[in-house]
This record gives structure tokens, sequence and C-alpha cells, in this order.
């Protein structure tokens, strides 16, 4: 009889805090406390992978995926911690993506190198936009320039890989904006892009109280004209929102 195949194992850790909420976000995030809790949460995180560790079945973890939250809150030395839990409990692929979630305006200068020393391969930045006014109506914390600081910090610290995080459709925003944000993103040559439209999620700030957002058929020719210059610049569509270099699709999004 044939064996039944198991499929590639990935694993997803959930650090919940931010420095404050975003008010188109639904996830599951709340504002950080004054001292953020992470020798404990991490302690929590342990206990919960060595009780669930039999789930794995000897698979071994392609793919672990650091989300939020603000996981760049939290210091290199507990995710070093959390990620030998890993490896003492789990087998690791060789070539295994560990991917960290990061906004450009609570990571510290020189810290991707220490992230780098952990384990972490890959990062994503929460970009977002990069006009200064969009970013105020979005309530992000970061500016413009602290992209392109990150971006900087990364490839000193040996990160090669990483993506960029942009929204199109944003409150007031024109088609000619959407483009110009687009072109600063592939000013800083990121590997993999995620290109995705706001939307107003139950729940939400925005939700309750909606921005002036454009039409429909200006989001539509955004979207359109963004994914003619992405494909002109080498990035090709995997996912309705994922765009990547060649060899540089995210092994998470794809398990």
């Amino acid at each position: 009889m044939p064996t039944l195949s198991l499929p590639p194992l990935s694993l997803y850790v959930h650090l919940p805090w931010c420095v404050r909420k975003c008010p188109y976000c639904d996830f599951n995030s709340h504002a950080a406390p004054s001292v953020l809790p992470q020798g404990e949460y991490v302690d929590a995180l342990i206990e919960d992978l060595v009780r669930d560790r039999e789930w794995a079945q000897e698979r071994a973890l392609i793919s672990i995926f650091f989300g939020g939250g603000t996981p760049s809150l939290f210091s290199p030395d507990e995710v070093a911690r959390f990620l030998e839990a890993v490896r003492a409990n789990f087998r690791l692929s060789p070539d295994v993506e560990i991917t960290l979630e990061a906004n450009p305006g609570t990571v510290e200068r020189g810290s991707f190198g220490a992230y780098r020393a952990a384990g972490i391969n890959r990062v994503s930045l929460g970009a977002q936009s990069f006009s200064e006014r969009h970013l105020r109506l979005l309530g992000r914390i970061h500016a413009t320039d602290d992209i392109a600081r990150a971006v900087d910090d990364l490839a000193r610290g040996g990160i090669e890989n990483f993506n960029l995080d942009l929204m199109y459709a944003l409150p007031e925003q024109t088609v000619e904006e959407s483009l110009a944000d687009l072109e600063r993103a592939l000013a800083l040559a990121p590997a993999h892009l995620s290109h995705y439209q706001l939307t107003l999620e139950p729940g939400t700030v925005f939700y309750h109280r909606p921005p002036a957002l454009p039409d429909d058929d200006s989001a539509w020719e955004m979207q359109e004209r963004c994914q003619e210059r992405l494909a002109a610049a080498g990035y090709r569509q995997y996912e309705v929102s994922a765009y990547a270099r060649e060899d540089a699709r995210c092994e998470h999004n794809l398990n």
C-alpha cells in the first residue's frame, strides 16, 4: 500500500506587541506595556514548543516566521534563546528560512548583525509607504528615512534576503503617488516585495471611522500599473500580493 506523504513543516511564532496599534490593523496585536515581558513570553513559547514537538513526526522545519505585532521589539538574545530551543527539539532543513518581521522605526542601529548571529536569515520590513504624509495618515511611527537606514543596517548585518511591505490605495492617495512609492521601494533593491491594497477590516479604527480612500477605478489602476512595473523590474508574482526576484520566493508563504 502507498505510504502517506506528510507535507513540509513550517513554524509560525507570534510576538503580539507593537509600540502602538495601527488604525487599519486587524491582527492579534496590542500596544506594548512600558516593560515588555520578553523573558516570560519566550519561556511560555518554549513550553508550547516542547509540548507540541510530537506533531512534527520527525519532519524537518523548512521555515520559521516571527510575526506580530512587531517582533523586532524582542531582543536578539531572546530570539536566539527561542531558536536554540527549536534546534534542541526539532530537525531543521539545512537551508531553513528564518524570517523576522521588523518595523523600521523600532530597530536599533546595528541590531541586525545580532539577529543574524541568532539565526535570522530573512527580514520583512514594514515600510508601507515612502510618503511622510501617508505614513502619518496610516498611524505609522517611522519616517521615510528610517526605511533606508534599516535597509543599510540589513546589509551591514549580513542579511541580504529581505522583503518590503508596501501598501496602495491609501487615504487621499493618487495613482501617481502609489507609483512613486513603488519606485522608492525598487530603488532599495529588495529580494521580495509584498504589495497589497489597504482594506477596511471590521474591528479596526479605520472601519469605524473610514478615511477618504481612492475609488475602485483608481485602486484598480494602481494595482495594474504597479504590477506592470514590478514585472518590468524582474519581480514575478507568485501570490496575490507577493512578488519576488528569481529564487527569492518566501518558503513560508509557499508552505
